[in-house]
């Protein structure tokens, strides 16, 4: 079992983490400087102490991790839903390779639906992968292994597409991608 306190410095390390710009976690390898008597005088003991019962180290990152790119800003620490988003990542995850590959037969009949060359642009602009996005038609996951294999999210001004650019970029490190998807993702650029 992890300690309590162990838990809320990964919770504070994974919400800076997908919070600020600054801040990554693998780089600074998860450390946070909080004091104990600061973890000791919080209110929610409660869920930190639930969540150090019920989970291992992974799985209380996966939690955190599955509960931030839902878009919970507390990172499902206080948040009835927070197990289910948590279960449905866990399923979604486990389905990556396929979710992937339905994801990219959706980019490519869209490209030639609408004559498009590319699946993505550059210089900020929203591409056609940002607005099957945002129409939910493809999965956050689809846009954070394009990237890894593409390299094609960058920064921009766009206040549309700000958010989802952070959120892409930060989730890379928990994102894996298999020699399968990438043979898939070719099929992209063909």
């Amino acid at each position: 079992m992890i300690e309590p306190y162990e838990v809320y410095k990964l919770y504070l390390a994974i919400k800076l983490h997908f919070t600020t710009k600054s801040y990554d976690v693998v780089k600074y390898k998860g450390k946070v400087r909080v004091k104990p008597e600061t973890f000791r005088k919080r209110k929610d003991m409660v869920s930190i102490k639930k969540l150090a019962r019920d989970y291992k180290r992974e799985e209380i990152i996966d939690f955190l991790v599955a509960n931030f790119v839902s878009g919970e800003r507390w990172g499902g620490l206080f948040d009835i839903q927070a197990s289910k988003r948590y279960e449905d990542w866990k399923a979604k995850k486990n389905q990556r390779e396929y979710l992937f590959q339905r994801d990219v037969s959706k980019i490519l009949l869209e490209m030639e639906k609408q004559k498009v060359g590319a699946f993505f642009e550059k210089n900020g602009k929203q591409g056609l992968t940002f607005r099957l996005y945002f129409g939910r038609m493809i999965e956050i996951e689809t846009l954070v292994i394009l990237d890894k294999i593409f390299d094609f999210v960058e920064e921009t001004d766009d206040i549309l597409l700000e958010d989802v650019v952070l959120l892409v970029k930060k989730y890379r490190p928990f994102v894996k991608v298999t020699d399968s998807m990438r043979e898939v993702a070719k099929t992209l650029t063909q």
